[in-house]
This record gives structure tokens, sequence and C-alpha cells, in this order.
């Protein structure tokens, strides 16, 4: 091999390193940035038209779309308002009278209500709330209706039944119903999975649609579920794996005497919102706060309180949806809606997903890596924060490393290879 041909060859491999270098630690750094400087709520009020009270609102679990529930006081009929612009325009659709307890499907193209008080019978709707059908099998008006992530479950059973009642599922739209278990789920998620809190505080789960239920882990009190089943939130703590441990949050959002009364946390078990209820009959109002970084920080959703409420989120946390209807003369009703910046795709070298290679990505389950790469790291280090900026990843092919302190680089064959110093 001549010496330019090698000069060659050794040029293209400098440059070649130079530029994975570069695209790594960008890379590395750019979700450090991020945990430091986590992005904050914009809130901003929206109008919802028509008049009445608003019984109810959700954002479907994707983001895409709000609903809204608002009965007419003259007429009594219910209308069910959507819209897919963040609240800048709605379509509305006569809802079945009475209709309440109202379920949202991932993308919001299924919709479940209960009916009337008297015709023991849930709505279904298939095509966003435009039209409706009557199921009143097994549908008893004190029971409540339960409907997994992606509607293909339906959970019914009576609250408070004094004969042990068991749970009835269907997956065919509440045409038919089969008894399953005498334990009922506080969340359904898909699959057949389910998650429930028992009166002793201990967290249980099941994982064939309620037949048999498994204990978890420890004691919790009123706990939310993200959507996915993993993360958990009780108002002190969180827990990314179903509630088997927890962590304390950094920051408490208030420093009165207040019961938490609702709560919600992304998939990903960042992004948190919580509402208070005082005891204190001279102070109905419930603040809402909101953490985009695990309780770190936290922010309120506006100067006011409000008396009460129907706050969701969307599975990622990226948006919440709040409404107050109040009663009170002096207080006015609060429509608001909170967004996130949607986090932009990281792709290094350009083309494919990897870490962190779409628009909104997954959170990976515990100890799992980016299909197509394998990750290698010590547990010594995986729960320390970085001492100094040696820490590095270097890409070579379809694997990542996680090189710490100084490394020795050869070049071999015009290949990189990279060695740990001794």
């Amino acid at each position: 091999m001549s010496f330019k041909s090698r000069g060659r060859k050794l040029y293209v491999s400098v440059m070649a390193f130079i530029s994975v270098f570069t695209l790594s630690l960008s890379a590395i750094l750019a979700p450090l940035v991020r945990a430091e400087d986590a992005p904050l709520y914009t809130w901003k009020d929206i109008t919802i038209p028509g008049h009445g009270d608003i019984s109810e609102s959700r954002v479907s679990l994707d983001g895409s779309k709000l609903f809204v529930l608002r009965r007419d006081l003259a007429s009594g009929s219910v209308n069910l308002l959507v819209s897919a612009n963040d609240g800048a325009s709605w379509s509305t659709f006569a809802a079945p009278e009475g209709a309440n307890g109202l379920l949202v499907s991932s993308d919001g193209s299924k919709l479940v209500v209960k009916g009337k008080y008297g015709e023991n019978a849930i709505y279904v709707s298939t095509d966003g709330g435009r039209t409706w059908v009557k199921r009143n099998s097994f549908v008893p008006d004190t029971a409540r209706v339960l409907m997994s992530p992606d509607g293909s479950t339906l959970v019914t059973y009576w609250e408070h039944s004094l004969y042990n009642d068991p749970m009835a599922v269907s997956t065919d739209d509440g045409n038919t119903w089969i008894p399953k278990g005498d334990e009922y789920p506080d969340y359904v998620f898909n699959g057949g999975k389910m998650a429930r809190r028992s009166n002793d505080g201990t967290l249980r789960q099941s994982t064939d649609y309620g037949m048999t239920w498994s204990t978890i882990g420890g004691s919790a009190g009123r706990v939310s579920f993200s959507s996915d089943g993993k993360s958990v939130f009780d108002g002190f703590r969180t827990s990314i794996d179903g509630g088997a441990n927890w962590v304390q949050l950094p920051e408490y959002p208030i420093d009165t005497i207040r019961t938490a009364e609702l709560g919600g946390i992304s998939n990903d078990g960042k992004k948190l919102f919580i509402t208070f209820r005082d005891d204190s009959i001279d102070d109905p109002l419930l603040p809402v706060f909101v953490s985009s970084n695990g309780g770190k920080t936290w922010q309120k959703w506006g100067d006011e309180g409000i008396s009460s409420s129907s706050v969701s989120m969307s599975a990622d946390g990226s948006k919440i949806f709040a409404t107050s209807q109040v009663t009170y003369p002096d207080i006015k009703p609060v429509y608001r809606l909170a967004t996130l910046p949607r986090p932009q795709p990281v792709t290094p070298g350009g083309t494919g997903t990897g870490a962190g290679g779409t628009t909104t990505p997954t959170a990976p389950s515990i100890g799992s890596a980016p299909s197509g790469a394998s990750v290698t790291t010590s547990s010594s280090t995986s729960s320390k924060k970085p001492e100094k900026p040696s820490r590095i990843l270097a890409e070579t092919g379809n694997s990542i490393w996680l090189v710490s302190g100084l490394a020795v680089i050869a070049i071999v064959a015009g290949g990189l290879a990279l060695r740990k110093r001794p």
C-alpha cells in the first residue's frame, strides 16, 4: 500500500472519529441540559361555546383533541363539544340524555358515557361522539365504568356493593359482559392489565383481566397511574415501576394544610399535576400545580383558586386541560390549557430514529436500550451524577458505549477502536 493511500485512509478515519465524537457529545449533553433547564408549561385561557354547566372535560391521551360535556340548564339536554386545535374552534354533537362519566380512548375515536338515572345503561361512540349506541345489560346506575386506553376493554362493577358482586369485563364495546374476579380495579390498561389500591393501602395488579391479583408493594395513599401503568403518583412520591419502589418528591408545591384531591402523572414519570382541597369550609378554593421535572419545581396555573375542577393530562404530559365550573357569583369559570414545547427529534448521523429519534419518544422500560443499539454501563455509575465533563458517548456502527475518563484512540484498518487508559 502506498504512503499516499495510507495517509488518505488515516485522514478519513480521523475525520470520521471527529464527526462521531461531535455528534455523540451533543447527544449526551442535550439531555443533561434539558434536565437542568426543564421546560415550563404555558397556560392559555380558551373559550368554550354554548351555555350551561360544564360537568366534565378531557384531553385525549395522544393530546390531539379536547372534549367537554355541557348541560343546557333550560332544556336539560347535554352536548359534547370537541376541539382538534387546542380550543381554537369546537364541533358540537348531541350527547345521550343525562350523559355522565365521560371516558375517552387514546386517539379520541371511542367514547363511553353512562346514561341518565334509571336507564341502567351506557352509551358507546366509535366515531368521536357523532353517533351513539346504547348498551343496557349488566350496567346498573350505581356501577362504575372504566375503559382501557385503546378502548378495547370495558370494566364495570358496583362500587358499594353489599354482596361482593364480581367485576364484569366486555371486549365488544359493552354488547356482552363476562364476570371476573371480586377485586375492583381503579385503573384499566391495555392487554388485560389492571391496578388497584386496596383498603390497607397496598397496590395490587392483575394481568389477566381481573381473574387473579398480586401485590405490587408498599402502602400508598390516593394514587394516580400513568396510561401505561408504569408511573404512579400518590401526591408525595412517584414511582416508575408500577409502585414497587418510590421516590420522595424533591419539592412540595404548598406548605399549608390541604388534602390532595386530584393528581396525574405522565408515562415517563416527570410531568405531574395536583390539586388540593382545604379541609376548612371557609376556604373551599383549590389551587392547581404542575411540574415538568418530576416535582423539582412547580408552577401554579394562575393567581385565582377554583371551587371545583376537572383536570386531565395527555400520556406524554405535554398537555393538561383544566376546567373550573363555579357557582359563586364573584368567581368566574376558568377554562385553561397548559402545553409544553414538543421535544425535537435527535438523530445523530442523520436518518433513523435511534435514541430520541422520534418527535414524542416513549420512555423505555427500566434497563432497556433503544432498538438496534447495545448499551454498556456499570451499576456504580448509573445512580451518580456526572462529576466532570469527561464522560462521553462514543458510537461505532450500531453499538454505543459509555466511556468514563480519558480514552486512547487507535486507528485500526481504517476503523476506530476506543480503549480506556489503564
